[in-house]
């Protein structure tokens, strides 16, 4: 229904054609406008919260005896959030607001009973890997797919780091190769026509493999991951262990995903891209200072206003892939309309009052008539 409305918004469908698909297929409840789903979100809180309250009330008495577990109530909370998330599944609530409290509720129970009852945090991780997954894929929730994202990183980097499975020196190469392990299952995931309903799920997939691809080798981080988890003093003229590499990757993988986004026309590795190369450039100025901020304010100013003119000199006649033309899916009345204010505030216009032929007659209280002045 989204691809028909964005196709009748783009008049490549008539009105008659997109009526008769929304009467053909079930409808869900859901909320396009965020502000609304936020106000949904802050209802379902309450209501959550107030079941949770309720029923530590109920059982408070409880509470008196030694040999009472609290994390038992932590584990019916959890079961609430689920049996809340199957209710409003079945009565075809999505992206409402109500059913991701419930959703995420659920979960967010159940790992910290989880936490509690076996204080291992590897454990809490694959449950959070498996749970978050089976979630996305049962509630078509965005959010659970990065918890299960967080879940299965954190497994890889707790086995390093914990357990010691290898050398804690190569958790940065293992975590690239994580990364490129993500998105490998991105690139398959996605062939499959059935994957375009988590379309959105997917989109975080490749952001999030593109994310900690730069993260794991990213000089900054590897330095204070070395200083905090191996104990390396960095003394002033040293360096890390294979400092040169982790440099020249801190800036190689930005420009890679700004050419490769320039090449397929990928919004994400534009955008990744470029928020990785101004960290790149924060990662160089947080240790070294190459010249004082005001004078590499200037610059950078000039050099993006530089890149800025080059390409729309290079774009303003494009017709297709990076272009300024108007795309047929915006809205063009808008367009028109602002268009319209534009001018119109350009233009001076005066008020010109004409000679009335017809006068006022001028007439006293009792009558005849107002005079011009009136």
């Amino acid at each position: 229904m989204e691809e028909a409305k964005s196709l009748r918004n783009g008049k490549f469908i008539s009105s008659d054609q997109y009526f008769k698909i929304k009467n053909k297929y079930e409808q869900l409840k859901t909320q396009p406008n965020i502000l609304m789903r936020a106000g949904f979100f802050l209802l379902g809180m309450l209501l959550y919260s107030s079941i949770a309250g309720a029923i530590a009330l109920f059982t408070s008495p409880l509470w008196d005896r030694g040999d009472f577990d609290f994390t038992i109530i932590l584990y019916f909370y959890a079961i609430i959030g689920l049996v809340g998330s199957e209710i409003l599944a079945k009565n075809k609530f999505y992206n409402y607001g109500l059913d991701d409290v419930f959703v995420l509720g659920f979960q967010a129970m159940l790992f910290t009973a989880i936490g509690f009852s076996t204080e291992n945090k590897l454990f809490v991780l694959i449950v959070m890997g498996i749970v978050g997954t089976l979630s996305c894929l049962r509630y078509v929730n965005t959010l659970s797919a990065l918890i299960a994202l967080v879940g299965i990183s954190g497994t890889v980097a707790i086995l390093i780091i914990d357990y010691r499975i290898i050398p804690t020196a190569f958790l940065p190469f293992v975590m690239l190769l994580v990364a490129g392990f993500i998105y490998w299952i991105f690139t398959i995931l996605k062939r499959n026509p059935e994957t375009y309903f988590y379309q959105y799920a997917m989109q975080l997939l490749q952001v999030f493999s593109m994310v900690l691809g730069y993260a794991a080798v990213n000089y900054l981080v590897v330095r204070e991951l070395s200083a905090e988890l191996m104990g390396i003093e960095v003394k002033p003229g040293e360096d890390i262990p294979f400092a040169f590499l982790f440099y020249a990757l801190t800036f190689l993988i930005p420009v890679g995903y700004i050419a490769f986004a320039l090449k397929k026309k990928s919004r994400e590795f534009l955008i990744v891209g470029l928020l990785a190369f101004a960290f790149s450039i924060f990662t160089i100025r947080y240790y070294y200072s190459l010249m004082p901020i005001e004078t590499a304010l200037i610059f950078g100013g000039m050099v993006l206003s530089g890149i800025a003119c080059f390409g729309i000199f290079k774009l303003r006649h494009k017709e297709s892939g990076l272009t300024f033309k108007p795309d047929r899916n915006t809205d063009k009345n808008s367009l028109m309309y602002a268009q319209a204010i534009i001018i119109n505030s350009q233009l001076n216009l005066h008020h010109t009052q004409t000679d009335d032929p017809m006068a006022f007659g001028g007439g006293g209280f009792s009558g005849g008539g107002a005079g011009e002045s009136f």
